[in-house]
């Protein structure tokens, strides 16, 4: 396996971690109160943001050439992490 597939694999596993995450989040704030809830959930349309920036990243990476995969990683990891930092301030507030 070359450093650019193992590189998007592990990157999907991250992103589909964190989506699954971010699955078990949802369900719990059905059983808040109606104004954590609201909070929640406009917390929640962030977090989803930022999952579909990540997403539509790792498809660019998915998609780069064996040449071309190097400049799309620092792009990958700094939307990664900004995914990740949301999603971390988003658990510490449950």
């Amino acid at each position: 396996m070359t450093a650019r597939e193992t590189y998007v694999e592990n990157m999907k596993l991250e992103l589909d971690e964190l989506n699954d995450q971010l699955s078990s989040f949802e369900t719990k704030v059905t059983h808040a109160r109606q104004d954590a809830r609201d909070r929640y959930i406009t917390e929640l349309a962030k977090l989803r943001g930022h999952s579909q920036d990540a997403v539509a990243k790792w498809e660019e990476l998915q998609a780069s050439s064996e040449q071309s995969w190097h400049q799309w990683v620092s792009d990958m990891d700094r939307t990664r992490d900004a995914f990740i930092h949301a999603f971390h301030e988003f658990r510490a507030r449950l």
